[in-house]
């Protein structure tokens, strides 16, 4: 017998996705200091611009797993169709921005040594994951 798929699964785990995600993050962050601490151990010879767009790179992947894990401890899915539908669709922009970051880095890191469309297209998907999470989470209290 075949299951139907239904969100409800999804909704229940959804903050629980977050966090495991968000912990799986933060150790891709460990790596990459770890990374940049091999890959690039003298900080005087490579030039400021490279060091301060690798480490800018480094900082946004710690700032997008603190996100998840945030949601992950706080989350609470709302009733309203229109509400759940709109973290869903928040939750899916903040792991897309997610993986653009971390792609950010490596891309511009090892492959380009240069700033290139990914960390901003990851950083504005971050920040549009955020907005919708606010308009679908947001709630008065009475």
């Amino acid at each position: 017998m075949q299951k139907k798929f239904s969100f409800s699964g999804i909704l229940k785990n959804m903050a629980k996705l977050h966090l495991i995600f968000g912990i799986v993050v933060f150790i891709v962050f460990l790596v990459t200091g770890r990374l940049m601490r091999t890959d690039f151990p003298d900080k005087d010879a490579i030039p400021q611009e490279f060091r301060l767009l690798m480490r800018s790179r480094h900082i946004y992947i710690l700032l997008a797993s603190l996100v998840h894990i945030v949601l992950g401890v706080y989350l609470q899915i709302r009733r309203e169709p229109l509400r759940i539908y709109v973290q869903i669709f928040a939750s899916v922009l903040l792991f897309t921005g997610t993986i653009l970051l971390i792609y950010a880095f490596f891309y511009e890191t090892y492959a380009t040594r240069h700033f290139s469309e990914a960390s901003r297209f990851g950083l504005y998907t971050s920040l549009a994951g955020t907005i919708f999470h606010l308009f679908g989470g947001f709630q008065l209290r009475k």
